[in-house]
């Protein structure tokens, strides 16, 4: 948990700094990518479990289920006005269809954040199927909004 926040800190710090300074733009898509990779950090231990990759570890999926809750409430606020420019693999319909993207962020917040109930009960089931929904909505925002 030390880690997490500590890295949550760290994101942040970028964030406050980024609103300062002239580059905020590239700061935004700095700030979305750092959250993303540590999204994508929890998610890989998770499916490898639940596709049976490598043993269920109870504790270790909780773990990572609650950082990824915690993680998936933060890219949202890098895609302020003006970082749809630069070294981003964002599609101009994040800022086109803003309602429909902050939509599906909200879905993948919510369903991260049931992923992280079921995952402290440890039914291997229930967390398979949470697990795919969440996998799926996370997919989604990036079948729609993400260049390949």
């Amino acid at each position: 948990m030390k880690k997490l926040t500590l890295a949550l800190a760290g994101l942040m710090a970028l964030g406050v700094a980024g609103s300062a300074g002239a580059d905020q733009y590239e700061d935004a898509i700095k700030y979305r990518r750092a959250a993303f990779s540590m999204v994508k950090w929890n998610f890989g231990p998770m499916g490898a479990m639940v596709k049976g990759e490598m043993p269920f570890d109870k504790a270790a999926f909780a773990r990572h289920a609650d950082n990824l809750a915690a993680l998936a409430k933060m890219p949202l606020d890098g895609f302020i006005d003006g970082s749809d420019l630069g070294d981003t693999k964002s599609k101009p319909e994040v800022w086109e269809q803003r309602n429909e993207f902050e939509s599906k962020m909200r879905e993948f917040v919510d369903a991260a954040d049931q992923l992280a109930l079921v995952a402290k009960g440890g039914d291997q089931g229930e967390i398979k199927s949470k697990f795919s929904q969440t996998a799926k909505t996370c997919k989604s925002c990036h079948d729609d909004f993400k260049t390949k």
